[in-house]
């Protein structure tokens, strides 16, 4: 073999060993900024996983909340109210001026969250005598302006406060109940929502505000 030719065989030789060690340095040891690359690619994959659990979770919330109400939402997937109940503190109060009916009720969605509603209203009040017939103490229509006016937010939440001026029989006092009953109407309900419910009839506390 000539000199040429050694040299040409020794030159591509360690070309070739180069060249193995650089691959294999490749493959056993990490590049500049690999262990990086994978933790941030594993913490991506945690979230990913996070985040698919979660779809999952509210996607079985939603599915349950429409099979327990289907018109619980509009068509746009916007909540919608379906019912009135009565709220923390309605009574009848009596003081030196008469009386008053407190009347408090919440308008809510399916999930029993307060959602405002338009009006109007109408309520009414009954009692019953000693023979157990039903007295009328009063019926008020309340428009829609007197309706959204009343809308108040408590220690005990967000509720619509109406207070009315009423008349009681002669011997009624603390300790009495009244019946109320209460109606509002909504443009997005096909139907107004009711509530029927007792109420008592309170004095203030002696050197109380009334």
């Amino acid at each position: 073999m000539s000199m040429n030719d050694r040299g040409r065989f020794v030159g591509i030789a360690s070309f070739v060993v180069l060249t193995a060690v650089g691959c294999s340095s490749a493959r056993l040891g990490p590049s500049d900024g690999s262990v990086e690359r994978a933790e941030t690619v594993r913490e991506l994959q945690d979230q990913l996983v996070d985040l698919e659990a979660e779809r999952d979770r509210l996607s079985i919330e939603l599915a349950s909340a429409r099979s327990t109400d289907p018109a619980a939402s509009l068509a746009g997937g916007l909540p919608v109210p379906v019912r009135m109940v009565e709220a923390s503190g309605s009574t009848v109060r009596i003081d030196a001026t008469g009386a008053e009916l407190r009347l408090r009720v919440r308008t809510e969605d399916a999930g029993r969250r307060f959602l405002q509603t338009a009006g109007p209203a109408t309520v009414s009040a009954i009692t019953f005598d000693d023979a157990g017939t039903a007295v009328s103490l009063g019926t008020w229509e309340i428009g829609s302006l007197q309706w959204r006016a009343g809308l108040r937010e408590g220690l005990m939440g967000t509720a619509y406060a109406i207070d009315l001026p009423i008349d009681l029989p002669a011997g009624f006092g603390a300790g009495e109940q009244v019946l109320v009953r209460a109606e509002v109407e909504d443009p997005r309900a096909t139907s107004s929502f009711r509530a029927e419910f007792s109420v008592p009839v309170t004095r203030p506390a002696e050197g109380g505000s009334s």
